[in-house]
């Protein structure tokens, strides 16, 4: 019994000193009025500690609403260089709320394009959608080339040209999606206009 009480009393000391020590890192290490770099370096800092893996920018930054506090605009692409990146624009009032955040705009998540579905003039401007596009079309020689090699073991890369001739072909406005393997020695590469994620081509080419 006397042993279960002390395995009790040191966990919720824990609980205490892992709060103390977030006040602290909050209100303490920071005196007086939090600066514009301040509260950016603050809020990237608390994202990247979740997620490692992820490309952040701050994308806008202006005094809050809420005086002495920073409204900050964080553009956050999760496992951007899988099949299905994340990609999603964060809003924070530093520190008036800490890092609650506000969801602003979804543009991928679990694999789907929001805002895509019947409009026609839908256009993707970023790497992250072209990538989502490419995959969730379920084009055969894309999935096969995942399944074969694994899901984890694909890296996949986005790259927008104005214009490309490719294979005697010339194309205009296009994403060029490149997935890789290191368990394949070839890399198979996705055609998709910019307007609308029209799926063109497949071809494949040696590494």
């Amino acid at each position: 019994m006397d042993l279960l009480m002390k395995a009790v009393v040191i966990a919720i000391v824990l609980v205490v000193v892992i709060a103390v020590v977030y006040y602290a890192f909050e209100k303490v290490f920071v005196p007086g009025p939090v600066t514009e770099q301040q509260a950016a370096t603050l809020i990237l800092g608390y994202l990247k500690s979740h997620n490692p893996n992820a490309i952040l920018n701050v994308t806008n930054e202006t005094p809050s609403v809420y005086p002495g506090s920073w409204h900050v605009v964080v553009s956050f692409i999760n496992n951007p260089a899988t099949p299905c990146p994340t990609y999603i624009v964060y809003s924070f009032d530093y520190p008036k709320y800490g890092f609650v955040n506000r969801t602003d705009n979804i543009y991928t998540e679990n694999c789907s394009i929001y805002g895509l579905v019947g409009n026609s003039s839908y256009t993707i401007g970023s790497f992250p959608v072209a990538i989502v596009r490419s995959y969730s079309m379920n084009n055969p020689v894309i999935t096969d080339f995942v399944n074969i090699n694994g899901y984890d073991n694909v890296v996949v890369h986005a790259n927008y040209y104005p214009s490309i001739n490719i294979n005697g072909f010339n194309y205009s406005k296009v994403w060029i999606v490149n997935y890789s393997s290191t368990t394949n020695s070839k890399s198979v590469y996705a055609i998709l206009s910019q307007v609308n994620g029209t799926f063109y081509s497949t071809y494949n080419q040696s590494r």
